[in-house]
């Protein structure tokens, strides 16, 4: 073999920096359009906003939900959405506003089109 260790070294590296780039343009790419949502515009507005989840057991959940400025709170499991309570206290409201404005997200959500 007429190949030198440092050139297979440096095209090994030069390939893996070219793979990593790829990898995070195409993220890039996939949150940049499933940002619009169904309707694929980014423009639209999403008129329900999961605000927070809480993990009770394998596969349940309760789920803090906005839909058009009202908080509801709704029971989730694969086989139903149950709606549990209407949030109607301002204070609490703001509350919980204020959480999902300053939560941080996780970094799976960017392939939901989250930021």
């Amino acid at each position: 073999m007429n190949d030198s260790y440092t050139y297979l070294l440096v095209k090994s590296i030069l390939t893996l920096i070219f793979t990593l780039g790829l990898l995070g343009l195409a993220m890039y790419a996939l949150k940049r359009f499933m940002k619009g949502g169904a309707a694929g515009k980014s423009g639209s507005t999403n008129p329900v906003k999961v605000v927070t989840t809480v993990f009770l057991g394998p596969k349940k959940n309760i789920a803090v939900v906005e839909v058009a400025g009202e908080m509801l709170v709704l029971g989730l499991t694969p086989a139903s959405i149950t709606f549990l309570s209407k949030i109607e206290n301002k204070e609490a409201v703001e509350e919980l506003k204020k959480l999902k404005d300053s939560r941080k997200r996780p970094f799976l959500s960017l392939l939901q089109g989250g930021l």
